[in-house]
């Protein structure tokens, strides 16, 4: 290798980095298709910069290690904990994925650029892997659900060693004399099980040293963990050649479900360095691919990216999921969204060398088409996530609770038990490992920062729980939560009764402390449990009786718009009355004990009553 060429694609990746992280934080522009474009400018056949035709020893060896913490790094974002929850759906978008997804591909390669089959599944197979390296930043610009966000990540996660197997398989298979099905057999078992038994052990030792050596630093922490991550990597490939990303596969979920110290400084260090490698693997494939071959592309290369998109992703999901509980509306997103990555990228150069060795394809066209394939679902895909994110209704619908401690624990417990998703901000370590030991995603860091809030999701949050014992950062949270970030519902505990109006006037919904305390001490020494009805409310809050005589209001309270806002006590139906649920189906006759503001109350009387109706209307 030229000791020049290496140098000056080094500084072109580096500037490209950093380039590309000002740039596309400011402009709707995805990372990778900036990245894509740099290589395209700097390359062969652009400015000469990064001239991978004099690199490739450096190239090999970056893209083996980028590659491969870049599946870590996606990895520690999983946790066991949520694969078990979701395990049929991850399973069966992979197992179908590595199925599926290449026959489309090799179909469409074969009949619209005339590919050889035995080059046609080898591009079928490498386009069968999305990967954590496009997934993770589209779902940090894209809110989306748990749900979808869990089954998004492990299907990128882990097919993309499966993915790239099932590529060297074909590879093997394709360039043979003769075809026997126990070699390539053994040959997957062989690194599967080799990946898996370092991964495993490399989690173990990472886990284990932090307790036989007290106080590391979150710099000695994140050192160790990158270090064991190549180590591992290394090993594995020493042991069986292609076994490093299962082995990163298995490390990273372990690690990731393991309480480790230091974890927020840890992911922000790792960010970083994966950021870097981001961009090393799609500046260098995109600086390797000649002008000419994607302008011979078109528009059969568009017509493969389409078969791609519109039959084989939403046929995969079709399958996958069915007759499962997940709704059709995620369904829809998952069809739509399937960018692909890294590996594809990293190993398309690597078997092109075949390609247009033995196998009597075309190496340039080869190397082109999953550039289009890449850079099309990338850029096209995130264009359109966000909108169809949002017209499908996919977005989280979850609490955020500032505190961690013993009130905070006792409200994320209650909420994670009626199934509600749960996110916890808390300053202490200690108190933020323990609410991971059971089991709640938990942020470390200061409510009065605006960067912590939304990085802990709070903007897309539906409430926002300020559990927290001090007053004053509460109150700064609230602030920045209703200003800054737009959330309509916060509520908050206060502990010193003359902070009240402080929180009031922010249109913060509160809890005293004291008042709480006395209440319950009051009902302990005999009062009446519903004495909180009888005593004075706040002025804008009111108890009323309403009778049920409009036939439109014959539905479970859930459903009713009208009582959007409100509390429903008690219901009376003839001689006896219940506490209702949400559930509770109303009949006409009712007579319900109702708890809002004005507004709220007379939008409840409009939807309950004929005469309010008819009324609002002007009859």
């Amino acid at each position: 290798m030229d000791l020049e060429s290496g140098l000056q694609a080094t500084a072109a990746i580096a500037a490209a980095t950093a380039l590309g992280q000002v740039v596309t934080r400011r402009f709707p522009i995805p990372l990778p298709v900036f990245l894509l474009a740099t290589g395209l400018l700097l390359g062969n056949d652009g400015l000469g910069v990064v001239r991978t035709d004099e690199l490739s020893d450096f190239i090999g060896i970056t893209l083996a290690i980028a590659v491969a913490l870049i599946v870590f790094e996606g990895g520690t974002l999983l946790s066991v904990q949520t694969l078990r929850v979701l395990a049929p759906a991850v399973r069966n978008i992979v197992l179908l994925g590595l199925v599926i997804t290449p026959l489309v591909g090799m179909i469409a390669v074969a009949v619209f650029l005339d590919f050889p089959w035995r080059v046609a599944a080898l591009f079928g197979a490498l386009v069968s892997v999305t990967g954590p390296s496009v997934i993770t930043p589209l779902l940090r610009s894209v809110r989306v659900s748990d749900r979808l966000r869990a089954i998004l990540m492990g299907e990128g996660v882990i097919i993309d060693p499966f993915g790239a197997l099932l590529t060297l398989v074909l590879l093997q298979i394709a360039t043979a004399d003769s075809f026997d099905p126990a070699g390539p057999t053994n040959w997957v078992i062989v690194r599967v099980t080799t990946g898996v038994a370092v991964g495993a052990v490399g989690a173990a030792l990472v886990w284990v040293l932090p307790k036989l050596v007290r106080r590391l630093s979150s710099r000695e922490i994140s050192l160790l963990i990158i270090g064991a991550a190549v180590t591992a990597f290394a090993v594995a490939e020493s042991i069986a050649h292609e076994s490093g990303l299962t082995a990163m596969v298995v490390m990273g979920i372990a690690l990731g479900s393991l309480a480790i110290p230091h974890r927020e400084e840890f992911d922000e260090f790792q960010e970083s360095i994966v950021a870097f490698l981001v961009a090393a693997v799609y500046v260098l494939l995109a600086a390797s691919v000649s002008f000419d071959s994607i302008l011979d592309l078109w528009p059969r290369g568009v017509f493969v990216v389409l078969a791609l998109t519109l039959i084989g992703r939403p046929l995969l999901i079709f399958l996958a999921t069915w007759r499962s509980d997940i709704p059709i509306r995620e369904r829809v997103f998952l069809s739509a969204v399937a960018p692909r990555g890294v590996v594809a990228a990293s190993l398309a150069s690597f078997v092109a060398v075949d390609v247009g060795g033995g196998l009597g394809g075309d190496t340039e066209q080869f190397i082109a088409i999953v550039f289009v394939v890449i850079l099309l679902t990338i850029g096209v895909q995130s264009v359109y996530a966000r909108p169809l994110a949002r017209a499908l209704k996919v977005q989280p619908v979850k609490t955020v609770i500032a505190g961690a401690g013993g009130v905070g624990l006792r409200v994320a417990t209650r909420l994670r038990d009626a199934g509600r998703p749960v996110t916890l901000i808390e300053s202490d370590e200690d108190a933020a490992v323990r609410a991971r030991e059971q089991g709640f995603e938990v942020f470390l860091g200061d409510i009065g920062k605006v960067d912590v809030l939304r990085k802990a999701g709070v903007a897309e949050a539906d409430t926002f729980l300020l559990c927290t014992a001090v007053d004053d950062r509460a109150l700064l949270a609230a602030q920045l939560a209703r200003s800054t970030l737009g959330v309509e519902k916060v509520l908050a505990r206060v502990n010193d009764p003359e902070n009240l109006k402080a929180f009031q006037d922010l249109g913060v919904t509160v809890v005293s402390t004291a008042d709480a305390i006395a209440t319950e001490l009051a009902q302990l020494a005999g009062a009446s449990p519903l004495s909180d009805i009888m005593l004075p409310v706040d002025a804008d809050l009111h108890v009323e009786r309403i009778v049920v005589t409009n036939p439109q209001a014959q539905r479970a309270i859930m459903s009713l718009g009208a009582l959007r806002g409100t509390v429903v006590i008690i219901v009376r139906r003839g001689g006896t009355a219940v506490v209702p649920t949400g559930r509770t189906n109303l009949q006409l006759g009712d007579v319900l004990t109702v708890i809002g503001n004005q507004e709220d109350m007379e939008r409840a009387r409009v939807g309950l009553t004929l005469d309010h109706a008819a009324k609002a209307l002007g009859i």
